[in-house]
C-alpha cells in the first residue's frame, strides 16, 4: 500500500490493520501498554513477570532538571532525527523511491564502526538505512537514531548522509 506524503509510520500501520481491501486471514497487530509506577527496582520487585533482566529500559529524551557532576546524564548524548524530504523525479515519470543512509566518519573520511543506535536495547550499527517510500515526492520519516560518539572526538566526526533510488524490486 502507497504511503501518503504527510503519513507516519504509525499512521500506516493503522491503515494496514483497519484496510478493509485487505484479506487480513487472522493476522493484527497488537500492543498493550501498561503504566507502572516508581523507580526501575522498585518495579522490577513489584512486576517481576513484565520487567526482568532482559526488559529494555529506554531513557526520557531531553535534559533532566538537575545535571549531578559525574553522572551518567544525556548531556553528551546526540540524536539525529530525519525529518522530511522532497525529491523531484527528474526526467522518470513516477516519483523516486527514496532510501537515505546515515554514517558517522573521521577526519579522514572513513566510516567509524559501530556508533549508531537504532533504538533502546539495539546493538550498535555503522550505518542507518531509513524506510522507503513509494513513489512519494514530499517523504516524512520522523526517525529518530542516537549517535555514540565520545565527547573527546565529536569535533573530529562529520555526517554522510547518502540519497539514492531504491527499485520496487530491491
Amino acid at each position: 500500500r502507497a504511503a501518503a506524503d504527510n503519513d507516519f509510520l504509525h499512521n500506516m500501520i493503522r491503515k494496514a490493520v483497519e484496510g478493509k481491501d485487505i484479506n487480513h486471514k487472522g493476522q493484527g497487530f497488537w500492543v498493550s501498554l501498561k503504566m507502572l509506577s516508581g523507580d526501575l527496582s522498585q518495579v522490577r520487585k513489584d512486576h517481576p513477570h513484565l520487567v526482568d533482566r532482559s526488559t529494555v529500559v529506554a531513557r526520557k529524551l531531553g535534559y533532566p532538571e538537575v545535571i549531578m557532576p559525574g553522572s551518567q546524564g544525556c548531556a553528551n548524548d546526540i540524536y539525529l532525527t530525519l525529518v522530511q524530504g522532497e525529491f523531484d523525479k527528474g526526467n522518470k515519470k513516477t516519483q523516486k523511491n527514496v532510501e537515505v543512509t546515515v554514517c558517522v566518519c573521521d577526519e579522514a573520511g572513513s566510516v567509524v564502526q559501530n556508533v549508531i543506535y537504532h533504538g533502546a536495547g539495539d546493538k550498535p550499527a555503522s550505518e542507518y538505512r531509513s524506510v522507503v517510500y513509494y513513489q512519494q515526492r514530499h517523504q516524512r520519516w520522523m526517525e529518530t537514531v542516537k549517535i555514540a560518539v565520545p565527547i573527546e572526538d565529536v569535533h573530529k566526526t562529520h555526517l554522510r548522509f547518502t540519497f539514492r533510488h531504491r527499485s520496487s524490486s530491491d
